[in-house]
């Protein structure tokens, strides 16, 4: 993945740096720096599309964690409870940017690819991989136009491998309708997946 915080702009060199100005820093915090930090950063990349917005959200969650952490319940897992944070920081961010779009004059997309997401190779062998390459192109740009929620069951459940009730903690929704959410976003990329795997 190499440094995303790069990517950021942020002179605080991640969230490990950002967190250096802060005092009381407790080292317990860095290690769930450390053990999170990429799982995270892989998340929020599949929400946002951008590794830009993506380092941004991910350093806004720890630095988010690391101000909650004597709050924080230790009877919660600590990944769920970081999840639910960059959860809620994404679609503060999506409240910005339509509230942007509102007094902006309309411009066609620009094509946008989902960095980082895996699929499984269509056929082995290299006279498969334009296949393969396109297949994740196209997963990439379904998953992207799924409904926000629909695109955090998605991502949260056949991409990082949440369980149904580590995602309704997550997402403050029930787990019936977590199975319905996921339900109606596997259908929705089936349908757009439909034409190109007929073709395979």
């Amino acid at each position: 993945m190499g440094n995303v915080w790069g990517a950021s702009g942020s002179k605080s060199g991640g969230p490990a740096g950002a967190l250096c100005d802060m005092s009381g820093r407790k080292e317990d915090f860095e290690r769930v720096v450390e053990l999170y930090e990429r799982r995270l950063y892989n998340v929020a990349i599949r929400l946002a599309g951008s590794p830009e917005e993506a380092a941004e959200l991910t350093q806004e969650t720890f630095v988010r964690a690391f101000r909650a952490w004597d709050r924080f319940r230790r009877e919660a897992k600590v990944y769920t409870w970081l999840y639910r944070i960059l959860i809620n920081l994404n679609k503060d961010r999506l409240a910005r940017a339509a509230r942007r779009r509102e007094h902006e004059v309309p411009l066609p997309p620009a094509d946008s690819e989902l960095t980082g997401v895996e699929t499984q190779a269509v056929g082995a062998g290299p006279e498969r991989s334009a296949e393969t390459s396109e297949l994740r192109e196209v997963l990439a740009e379904a998953i992207e136009g799924l409904p926000q929620g629909y695109r955090e069951c998605i991502v949260l459940k056949d991409l990082e491998g949440l369980s149904y009730e580590e995602i309704s903690e997550v997402m403050g929704i029930t787990v019936e309708a977590v199975r319905s959410r996921l339900a109606r976003a596997r259908q929705h990329l089936r349908q757009k997946l439909a034409p190109y795997l007929k073709t395979q």
